[in-house]
This record gives C-alpha cells, structure tokens and sequence, in this order.
C-alpha cells in the first residue's frame, strides 16, 4: 500500500495478544490481552465450507493492511465489527517499515 491510499484504512480494528499460564498441577489457560486498536483496511479474499474435526466449517479469509507495528503475529488476533479473526500470516511486503499485510481467517462464519 502506498502513503497515498492510506485513505483506504478506514476500519477500526484491535489486535489481541495471546498469553499462556500454567497454574500448579500443569494446566495451560490462555487469556487474550487487548495490545492495540488500530486503523485498517479489510478486504476479503475467499470463503470456503472445509470439513473438520467430523463437522462443516465455514471459513472466511480476509487481507488486512495496517501501519507497520511489531507487535502482531501468528499467535493474534483481531476483532473486526464484533467478528474475530486468527492471524494467518504477517508480511512487510516492501520491507520499508511503513505498512504490514496481515492475512486473517475466520472460522464458522
């Protein structure tokens, strides 16, 4: 994305961090940590009924560009209009620090 199509990033969106505990007898609890809201642009890229686990699930993929940040990842997540959205992937596809493409999905649509 270009400085001049920021424009386009009129979504707001808040990214989730994700943080494991293990308590005294070894079980794992994982809490989600609200790290940042954000301007975004959202575009969806395809929708797909995948059969998981014995049941159907509908799965939506979405290209989220935001200001360039270090602190989403593979283990995030973000909430869009009340819906979450699992990290996928992050690129800096300039690899100049402004912009990131975060590649999201969303399961049970």
């Amino acid at each position: 994305m270009k400085a001049s199509n920021v424009g386009a990033m009129r979504e707001r969106v808040t990214i989730h961090a994700q943080t494991q505990t293990v308590d005294g007898v070894g079980d794992i609890t994982t809490t989600w940590t609200q790290v940042a809201t954000c301007w975004a642009r959202m575009r969806p890229l395809s929708a797909a009924q995948v059969e998981r686990a014995g049941r159907d699930d509908a799965i939506r993929r979405y290209e989220m560009t935001i200001r360039y940040r270090t602190d989403i990842a593979t283990n995030s997540r973000v909430m869009w209009r009340g819906r979450r959205f699992d990290v996928q992937g992050v690129t800096d596809e300039t690899e100049q620090r402004q912009f990131l493409t975060v590649y999201l999905a969303e399961i049970n649509a």
